[in-house]
């Protein structure tokens, strides 16, 4: 047609150009930024979905560094115990040596002075070690035995991307005073002389308790011979499991919340009393043979305990070792989908930008050309 108010070759040649701006555009900025959604327009399922992997595979990472530092923290606690094993083992020996009657009332004293120094040393490790300011071996536990309480540390790990996705790791008292027991048998030592004045059996009969016919009460010091002959065996010579206190003031030592086992290295005597009842105690010592020999049965158990507790750190350590290394691989998997979904093919987007430019070229020519074309009308005017 022969008009000049619409040019149509003009306007699809415009269109075209408009059409192709916007293309290019888009591959310009895919190739600017890397992403082939760069807004909600590009791809708005792929925004979501990539959205949500991208949360996943940031959660995942971030429990992988929790399980990274758990690791760290075990092995920390791990290496700390192995101390209070090798501390053990020469209290051991240093029992041993003081049972035989070839050491004197001096040697033995010396013998117990190290023993006391190693036993010292135990609580020092289990009450100031800690990580990231965290105390992790004392079991919560206060470095007193004012209480009949105790407890054992429980940590939680995250090591998931989401809530409910977590491990659980008991961490025993390593406080020897957790290993409290009262009326356990040991001898009362004069360490400068030797002299064996009592027991912890005869400490407990003056406060042994006697209901009369008459229903008074009356209080008696008895000789272990008449306390046995009056209550029967409460009281048995190498029996630690013997307890003639109230269930409020039960013993302290719990072989599910110390890492001890069922062995005792403090004893110490309390009246029967409430809660909060304060008890006199002291470490087991090596100052008599017999005392010696309850010290080895005691330690031969503790090495016990605290080995099965050092194996239980390996097994943590193991499981969250498998635990990172699976999270590292499914992290991996989910970022490789999401990169498919997110990020752009430069192969693709380099050759749609070369053919935009291709076309912007080309479609400006012929947007030259419908203009051109209608200059021939003039002609008729002529």
């Amino acid at each position: 047609m022969s008009v000049i108010n619409t040019n149509m070759s003009a306007i699809i040649a415009t269109n075209a150009i408009i059409a192709n701006d916007r293309a290019q555009e888009v591959a310009m900025e895919r190739l600017s930024t890397g992403l082939r959604i760069n807004s909600a327009s590009d791809d708005a399922a792929g925004l979501a979905i990539s959205s949500r992997m991208e949360a996943e595979v940031s959660g995942l990472n971030m429990a992988t560094r929790n399980t990274n530092d758990a690791i760290s923290m075990i092995e920390t606690i791990e290496g700390s115990s192995r101390e209070i094993g090798v501390a053990l083992q020469r209290m051991r020996e240093l029992a041993v040596q003081a049972a035989s009657d070839t050491y004197g009332v001096t040697d033995r004293a010396a013998l117990d002075m190290e023993f006391g120094e190693l036993m010292t040393e135990m609580t020092r490790i289990a009450t100031q070690t800690t990580w990231n300011e965290i105390t992790v071996m004392d079991g919560g536990d206060t470095p007193t035995v004012s209480t009949a309480a105790v407890t054992s540390s429980s940590l939680s790990i995250q090591i998931g991307k989401a809530s409910g996705q977590n491990m659980e790791l008991t961490i025993k008292s390593f406080d020897p005073q957790t290993t409290f027991k009262q009326n356990a048998r040991m001898d009362v030592v004069n360490a400068t002389t030797g002299a064996i004045t009592a027991g912890n059996l005869g400490k407990r009969a003056g406060a042994l308790t006697l209901q009369t016919e008459g229903g008074g009460r009356v209080l008696t010091i008895l000789s272990a011979a008449q306390i046995a002959a009056a209550v029967g065996s409460i009281f048995q010579e190498g029996n630690d499991n013997h307890n003639t206190v109230t269930p409020a003031t039960a013993d302290r030592r719990s072989v599910e919340t110390q890492a001890f086992g069922s062995a005792v290295l403090f004893v110490g005597m309390a009246a029967d009393a409430g809660p909060g009842v304060t008890i006199n105690t002291q470490r087991i010592d090596i100052l008599s043979r017999g005392n010696a020999n309850y010290a080895l049965a005691q330690l031969d158990t503790a090495i016990t305990a605290v080995s099965g507790e050092r194996a239980k750190y390996g097994s943590y350590m193991s499981r969250l070792e498998h635990a990172g290394d699976n999270m590292t691989n499914v992290a991996r998997h989910v970022e490789q989908s999401r990169s498919r979904i997110a990020d752009a093919d430069y192969a693709v987007e380099t050759s749609e930008l070369s053919r935009t430019t291709i076309i912007a070229q080309a479609s400006t020519a012929m947007l030259a050309q419908a203009n051109a074309a209608k200059q021939t009308v003039l002609t008729l005017l002529q």
